[in-house]
C-alpha cells in the first residue's frame, strides 16, 4: 500500500483528539531540530530503517502540515507514529491539550473573476454620403463611336513594301528552316524521370493520456523527487508537453499541472463494459449503504455544505494540493471545488472475485480494478493487508 493511501486509511481509523496529540508530541519531541529516525525512536522506543536521518525541526513539521503535506521526507515518519496509534507517543508527554491544528481547518482564499466587456467594433461611415448610381452617370461621358478615317494612296503604298520585304525574307531564311526539320545526327538525350518522396506520415500529437497504475506519483519536474499529487489507476488528464520520457499534465484545478511517467500512462482507453443500473445497482449490495440516505447519482451532485447538511459535521479530516477529504465511519468523501467529487468506502472486505461479477473491466491490475459506464467510473484498491477500498465518481 502506498504511503500516502496509509495516510488516508489512518485518518479514517483514529479520532482527531488522537492525531492532535500525537502531532503536539512530535513538535515538542523535535524542538530545535533532531534527525526523524532518532525522534521515532524516543517517541516509540522502536527503531526504524527506513526513515531518514536528516535533521528537522518542530517549526519544519508545522509548515509541513500546514501546506498540505506535499514534502515527502516528513510523510513514512508521521504515518509509522499514527500506526503505533499514539499509545507511546501519549506516555511520553503526557497532559497534551487537544489544540486544533492548520490542517483541521483549511484555509481557503476566495477568487474573484472580473469578467471583461466585450468591445464592440464600430462600423465605418463614410465622411461624405455616396452618390447614387443616377448620380455618378451625370458624370460619365457619352461615348461615341470612332469616326472612319479618310483613305488615303500611302496605304497602298506601305503594303506593296511588306509584300516585298516578306518575299525577299523567305528566300534569304529558307536554308535555315528547313535545316530545323532535318533530323538530327545526336542522339537526343533522355532525362531520367525524377524520385518523388514518399510523404512521411506525422505521429499525432497525444492530447489526453490515463493512469494505468494503482498510485503514480505527479511530479513538479521530470526525474524530480517533488511529488505535487498522487494520481490514481484510471483518472484522465490532458497533456501539455512531453519531456525526456515524462508527460506535462493538466491537472484541471487553478491552473496546476505535473509530470508523469510515460510509462504509467496509456492513450488507449477502452468503452464503457457496463451500465450505469449495473453500476448502480451493485453499490446497494456491495458496500455499506449507511452514509448514503438517499442515492449515489444524487450524492455526487451535493455541495459540500449540502454534504454537512445531510450527514452532520464529519470527525476527521485532511487535503493534499487539489482535494479536501472529509471522514465519517468506514467512509470518506473526496471534495473538489467545494463539492463532492468521489465516494470513498474503506474496508469493505469484498474481494477482487466478488468484483469482478460486475463484468469485464475496463483496465485491472494484481492491485486495482476499473470499470467506467457512460456516467460513472467505479474502482477497487487493494491494500497489502487484503482490505479492498471502493471509489465512485462521475466521468
Amino acid at each position: 500500500m502506498h504511503v500516502s493511501e496509509r495516510l488516508l486509511q489512518l485518518y479514517a481509523e483514529l479520532d482527531a483528539s488522537t492525531r492532535i496529540k500525537i502531532q503536539e508530541s512530535i513538535k515538542q519531541n523535535l524542538g530545535d531540530g533532531k534527525p526523524l529516525s532518532v525522534s521515532y525512536e524516543e517517541l516509540t522506543g522502536n527503531t526504524s530503517t527506513d526513515l531518514t536521518t536528516d535533521e528537522k525541526s518542530a517549526a519544519d513539521f508545522t509548515a509541513w502540515i500546514k501546506n498540505g503535506k506535499k514534502d515527502t521526507t516528513f510523510l513514512p515518519y508521521y504515518v509509522a507514529l499514527l500506526e503505533n496509534g499514539g499509545v507511546s507517543v501519549k506516555k511520553a508527554i503526557p497532559g497534551i491539550e487537544d489544540t486544533p491544528l492548520v490542517e483541521d481547518v483549511p484555509v481557503r482564499e476566495d477568487e474573484t473573476t472580473r469578467s471583461r466587456d466585450p468591445i464592440v467594433k464600430q462600423r465605418y461611415m463614410p465622411e461624405a454620403p455616396v452618390p447614387s448610381r443616377a448620380e455618378r452617370a451625370k458624370y460619365q461621358r457619352a461615348i461615341e463611336p470612332a469616326r472612319p478615317r479618310k483613305k488615303s494612296g500611302a496605304k497602298w503604298l506601305g503594303a506593296l513594301v511588306l509584300i516585298g520585304l516578306l518575299i525577299g525574307g523567305g528566300y534569304i531564311g529558307y536554308p535555315y528552316v528547313s535545316a530545323l526539320f532535318e533530323p538530327s545526327e545526336q542522339a537526343e538525350e533522355v532525362a531520367a524521370p525524377t524520385e518523388v518522396a514518399e510523404p512521411v506520415a506525422e505521429t499525432p500529437a497525444v492530447t489526453e493520456v490515463w493512469l494505468t497504475e494503482k498510485n503514480v506519483s505527479l511530479l513538479s519536474e521530470p526525474n524530480s523527487d517533488n511529488v505535487t499529487y498522487i494520481g490514481d489507476i484510471g483518472d484522465r488528464y490532458d497533456v501539455l508537453e512531453e519531456r525526456d520520457d515524462h508527460l506535462l499534465l493538466d491537472l484541471g484545478i487553478d491552473g496546476m499541472t505535473a509530470w508523469a511517467p510515460v510509462a504509467s500512462t496509456t492513450t488507449e482507453w477502452g468503452d464503457s463494459t457496463v451500465s450505469d443500473d449495473q453500476v448502480l445497482a451493485w453499490i446497494e449490495t456491495g458496500v455499506d449503504p449507511t452514509f448514503i440516505k438517499t442515492s449515489v447519482e444524487e450524492y455526487l451532485t451535493f455541495s459540500e455544505t449540502d454534504l454537512y447538511e445531510s450527514l452532520g459535521q464529519p470527525y476527521g479530516r485532511d487535503e493534499d494540493a487539489l482535494n479536501d477529504y472529509v471522514f465519517y465511519s468506514g467512509i470518506f468523501f473526496v471534495i473538489q471545488d467545494e463539492a463532492v467529487h468521489a465516494i470513498d468506502w474503506t474496508n469493505t472486505g469484498t474481494t477482487k472475485e466478488e468484483f469482478k461479477r460486475l463484468g469485464t473491466p475496463t483496465i485491472e491490475t494484481e492491485d486495482a480494478i476499473v470499470y467506467e459506464s457512460p456516467t460513472y467510473s467505479i474502482r477497487m484498491f487493494i491494500g497489502t493487508n487484503g482490505t479492498a477500498r471502493i471509489r465512485v465518481t462521475e466521468i
